[in-house]
């Protein structure tokens, strides 16, 4: 379960638990039991930026008219500068206490949004949950690291006209058959693409378990 997914570009993710049991980090997918304020470790990078058209390699194995009708001239084509990460969004989901109880406050999204500085290099951010030993009820975090806008074929399929209060007052939907949007229109729009984590299994426990526990 140490995974995570991306909406498409190849942003590199890592979400750990710096404090569990025996001193050791707890990836993410992980489980474990504490009776202390969880502390966490997020690690961001952004995918590449991309260079137009196709490298050459693929040109040595394919014409210009198949590149064209497999990927309308456009491969995966990184250069060397990485886009930049601007935030890291946490989510944090609890149980019901009893039978009933409302989830409105038990799943928070985002609970909490951390400001990354916009290095190329990536972003390092930390954070801890205070509020678990008082709560004393077992809670489940995962994070999203969002990357700067882009943008993005079929980004916004509405393509809504807006009023002054942010409605849509009118549409011009980007559809999939050339018959009802033109070939040659990409639908380009700008979106945030984001990767996010598998989650984090926090229980309380009033003694952590052991390895040997299980």
């Amino acid at each position: 379960r140490n995974v995570y997914g991306t909406s498409g570009p190849r942003i590199l993710l890592w979400f750990d638990l710096l404090n569990g049991p025996d001193g050791e980090a707890v990836p993410m997918g992980g489980e474990v039991a504490l009776d202390a304020p969880p502390k966490f470790e997020v690690r961001a990078v952004g995918s590449f930026e991309q260079k137009p058209g196709c490298p050459d390699y693929v040109s040595a194995a394919l014409d210009a008219e198949q590149i064209e009708h497999l990927c309308r001239g456009e491969c995966y084509n990184p250069s060397d500068q990485r886009r930049r990460i601007t935030r890291i969004e946490v989510v944090r989901i609890r149980p019901q206490g009893t039978p009933g109880e409302s989830m409105d406050d038990l799943i928070e999204d985002p609970w909490q949004v951390l400001e990354c500085p916009g290095d190329p290099a990536g972003c390092v951010v930390r954070f801890e949950d205070a509020e678990f030993p008082a709560g004393r009820r077992d809670a489940v975090y995962y994070v999203r690291a969002i990357e700067e806008p882009g943008l993005a074929v079929n980004g916004d399929n509405l393509r809504c006209k807006r009023d002054a209060q942010g409605n849509c007052i009118e549409s011009n939907p980007c559809h999939g058959s050339g018959h009802l949007t033109d070939y040659d229109d990409d639908c380009l729009a700008e979106i945030e693409e984001r990767a996010w984590s598998s989650p984090i299994f926090v229980d309380f426990s009033e003694v952590p378990l052991s390895r040997e526990d299980g």
